[in-house]
């Protein structure tokens, strides 16, 4: 029946494309009476030149059409919030009646009242609620941007009287284009390999786009992640909007496989939601709004489903982030056609099916937030009192934080907090707490008790209880772990005391001493210190590296430098003494980093600055393999933070291209997780040759996996490779833990798998319980070990959500990170793999001829925000040549191995 219904639907709008607008209208807005739409306004047809569903329509066409119902309609005003890393306009239109356009900054004041519950409660009856509804932040899930321009137009163009109530009572937002970079990258493949007629096999070029898709941005970043860590250039936009209005409603429009109908919310109770939550948001404010949704689904008999699968869990999405600031978010997705049609169980899905169940979606949302406007803005304002209420109840008080010896990664930090809009203080004295030291000044104070209690929750707070076991994504995002900064938990609000910051301090950086004709000194331990080097390097200077800690400087105030400082040796530079401190001053500036000048090589303590412990830093050439078979994301972490925080020109290298590769001349090659069975044996010997003749290759996740099955090194997995048991499937996982144990004396033969139990066909769902969730654990870290310098604290936080488990070196100096016995801080793990992740390794260093392999179990990277760690993938790139580690005593032969 569905599949007669997908095909008539397709076959009435083929009517459409030769009809006049009025025909579209139709088919778009099946409800709205003829005549009854403003002929001064023009339909996206009319201004584009084709049907929408016809083609996809580009990033700069959907801002030019915005921008022009901005010039015909004292309704509409078009704003640029920014612009992407390829220089799109972030674009969003706010649509409401033309008195409230005269004074949109008087409503945003007006407002509030809402969430700042110091202020007197507002007239509710005198204020608009605010729906945001935003489209495409998945660049290749392409419906949600067209139905923004039909949606535009409705609320621009209808004359009915429900809409002329809809914009005196409602401040509607658009952002048609979240992703725009993506968005293009999708369309231009779409429209590129479109057919006349319509190829509706699944497999058809138009359907199977190349890697890496146009889902993500240029770095090929999940921005539906990024809300509450604000990597990216595009969120940091949106939030800065967003705090502006605090939607009382926000739709985030998406796109699921083709095989599915249509998603809204409520989601599975409890199992996918928040606990900070007020129960209201999911019970209330949704179920209100479902009903909505599923009139305006059947209406046009459309199937639909709810209370499965996607979750609300955290607030790192456009969907659940309104949650935690007194709004409610929702997912809308619609099964793809991912092309103009394509053939699914439903029958064809077209591109303009697709469409018009999201605008029926979309008009269905403002009417039921302005049918019960009152009910969502008494919920917000009874929302932040809450949290204030509940902050002051937390056992945790305050959280201090920073590090006085990393001020660049504690003001980013800060920055981090402050766009969340948190209340922060400065540390007003020197303190030690929990035997971490917080300087005045180089430290700062969050209390719990304020309005956005529940963000700094999420920020700072472990999480190990849950109503399920089977998730969507990630289970533990604390940015507070994240960045790796000491952190303590006060009881008191002692430590809150002044007004509040509003803006991050300005680090200025600065030579300490002044000039020098002998040397420059800059601690490792500083986040933009790598970043430095790079820059000194390619400004032609010579940089050293010290292995061993010393005290330089004045002898009336010396200063300790740790493992990893750098050392600019004047009189060994090719330029004169000027020109050299002239570059130190611009990259200390421009990286916000304190050197010290300094006069002698003698130091006060430890070893002076001639020492064989102070090594030449080669400037670093580095390639990354990229292409079909690669994890995309980790591809794009890797590059971002080359690339974006370090400044390093990284080459990335198709996979298709390795074989003419001159490998000859990089200094490090990275590996992400992946598949590398493309490369034969010649390039696997190529690999390993240049490896053994100095290079450095760092691999993560199962690519150390791959390395460690071709013989690249002589590591160990924790469950031996043969038995089928480390891949990085949950499925593996789950069949090996329900297999008789392998006697030691033997190994199964290759071809043979682990004997499985049977289970109940139902049961299939549930093997997400057996998976690694997306959670932190920690690491005790080698701060002594080049892949450790900068770290002053061996206690490391590390992200993980592969089944990688790495055995430790036999060698006692190779394994560089191992998970304590203990490791669990926050998120979900199974049993068995926790059991598995105790004491295994996180990084190995293996030396192979005069090069070395570094092996990370897991995503250094991940997401762009686990600092942390992240430094020792930078410390791989930057120092990986300085790698000579010594045998030990307890290292083997490969004969004593096997």
């Amino acid at each position: 029946m569905l599949k007669t219904y997908f095909s008539t639907a397709f076959l009435a709008f083929g009517v459409a494309f030769t009809a006049p607008a009025v025909a579209q209208n139709s088919y778009f807005f099946p409800a709205a009476q003829t005549g009854s739409f403003d002929p001064a306004v023009p339909t996206p047809e009319q201004f584009l030149g084709y049907p929408i569903g016809s083609h996809y329509t580009r990033t700069d066409q959907i801002v030019a059409y915005l921008r022009e119902l901005d010039r015909v309609s004292d309704k509409v005003s078009l704003r640029v919030l920014g612009t992407t890393f390829e220089e799109r306009p972030q674009v969003v239109a706010t649509i409401t009646a033309p008195q409230h356009q005269q004074n949109l900054a008087g409503l945003q004041q007006a407002r509030r009242a809402l969430v700042d519950p110091k202020l007197a409660a507002p007239d509710y009856r005198a204020l608009p609620v605010v729906v945001s509804l935003n489209f495409g932040v998945h660049g290749n899930e392409s419906s949600s941007s067209e139905a923004a321009l039909l949606l535009a137009y409705y609320l621009t163009a209808s004359t009915s009287p429900e809409t002329k109530q809809w914009l005196e009572q409602a401040v509607v937002t658009i952002d048609p284009l979240e992703n725009p970079d993506g968005r293009d990258r999708a369309s231009h493949w779409f429209d590129q390999n479109k057919s006349w007629p319509n190829v509706t096999d699944p497999l058809d070029r138009e359907h199977t786009e190349a890697w890496p898709g146009g889902r993500t941005n240029h770095f090929y970043t999940d921005l539906n992640r990024d809300w509450l860590a604000l990597t990216q250039p595009e969120s940091r936009a949106r939030m800065a909007f967003f705090h502006e209005w605090y939607p009382n409603v926000m739709i985030d429009f998406h796109e699921m496989g083709t095989n599915g109908t249509y998603y809204f919310e409520p989601s599975k109770p409890f199992s996918t939601e928040n606990d900070l939550i007020p129960r209201a948001t999911y019970e209330v404010l949704n179920v209100h709004l479902a009903k909505y949704f599923a009139k305006a689904l059947d209406n046009l008999g459309s199937l639909y489903w709810t209370k499965e699968q996607f979750d609300n869990l955290s607030p790192i999405y456009g969907s659940t982030y309104p949650d935690f600031q007194g709004g409610v978010g929702i997912t809308f997705e619609v099964g793809s056609s991912r092309g103009l049609a394509q053939e699914g169980t439903n029958g064809v899905v077209t591109f303009p099916f697709t469409i018009r169940n999201h605008v029926a979606t979309g008009l269905a949302t403002v009417r039921g937030a302005v049918e019960e406007k009152e009910l969502y803005l008494r919920h917000q304002r009874d929302f932040f009192t809450s949290a204030v209420t509940e902050g002051r109840k937390f056992p945790t008080q305050a959280y201090v934080f920073g590090n006085a010896q990393d001020q660049t990664l504690t003001n980013k930090f800060l920055t981090l907090l402050l766009q969340h809009k948190i209340e922060v203080h400065e540390l007003g004295k020197t303190v030690t707490l929990d035997k971490q030291q917080f300087e005045k000044g180089k430290a700062y104070v969050v209390p719990t008790s304020q309005p956005q209690y529940r963000v700094v929750h999420s920020l700072f707070e472990e999480l190990t209880t849950f109503h399920d076991s089977v998730f969507y994504d990630v289970t533990g995002w604390s940015q507070a772990h994240a960045y790796g900064l000491a952190v303590s938990k006060q009881k008191s609000t002692g430590l809150v005391q002044g007004t509040p910051i509003t803006a991050p301090k300005t680090l200025n950086g600065t030579i300490r001493g002044g000039s020098s004709s002998y040397a420059y000194l800059l601690p490792w331990s500083e986040y933009n210190a790598p970043r430095a080097l790079t820059a000194l390097q390619r400004a032609g200077l010579t940089a050293k590296v010290s292995f061993k800690p010393f005290r330089a400087g004045p002898a009336d105030s010396p200063t300790d430098f740790g493992y990893g400082t750098l050392v600019v040796p004047v009189a060994a530079q090719k330029l004169p003494v000027d020109s050299v401190f002239q570059i130190v001053s611009r990259v200390s500036r421009q990286n916000q980093v304190t050197f010290t000048g300094v006069g002698t090589g003698f130091s006060v303590g430890g070893i002076d600055l001639g020492s064989n412990n102070i090594r030449t830093v080669p400037e670093t050439k580095a390639a990354l393999l990229v292409g079909t078979g690669t994890n995309a994301a980790e591809v794009g972490e890797a590059w971002f933070t080359a690339n974006q925080q370090l400044g390093l020109p990284l080459s990335r290298i198709e996979l298709s291209n390795f074989g003419r590769a001159p490998l000859g001349r990089y200094t490090a090659l990275v590996l992400v997780g992946g598949s590398y069975t493309s490369l034969d044996k010649a390039a696997i010997d190529k690999l390993r040759r240049w490896v053994q003749e100095g290079g450095t290759l760092i691999t993560l996740k199962n690519a150390s996996e791959w390395v460690i099955k071709q013989g690249i090194v002589k590591e160990k997995l924790l469950i031996p490779a043969n038995a089928g048991w480390a891949d990085t499937t949950a499925l593996a996982v789950a069949l090996a833990e329900t297999a008789p144990p392998t006697p030691k004396a033997t190994r199964p033969p290759k071809a043979e798998t682990p004997l499985a139990r049977r289970a109940d066909f139902a049961e299939q769902e549930q093997e997400g319980t057996r998976a690694i969730a997306g959670s932190i654990y920690s690491a005790d870290i080698d701060i002594t070990n080049p892949i450790g310098f900068g770290l002053t604290n061996r206690r490391l936080y590390v992200f993980r959500n592969g089944t990688t488990f790495l055995r430790p070196s036999r060698n006692p100096y190779a394994t560089v990170a191992q998970y304590t016995a203990s490791p669990l801080v926050s998120g979900y793990v199974s049993r068995n793999n926790l059991r598995q992740i105790r004491n295994s390794a996180a990084v190995v260093v293996s030396k192979v001829g005069t090069g070395r392999v570094v092996l990370f179990a897991d995503d250094p990277n991940f997401r762009h925000y686990w600092h942390g760690t992240s430094r020792l993938f930078t410390n791989a790139l930057l120092l990986g040549p300085l790698l000579n580690l010594p045998e030990g005593p307890a290292a083997i032969s490969a004969e004593e191995e096997n």
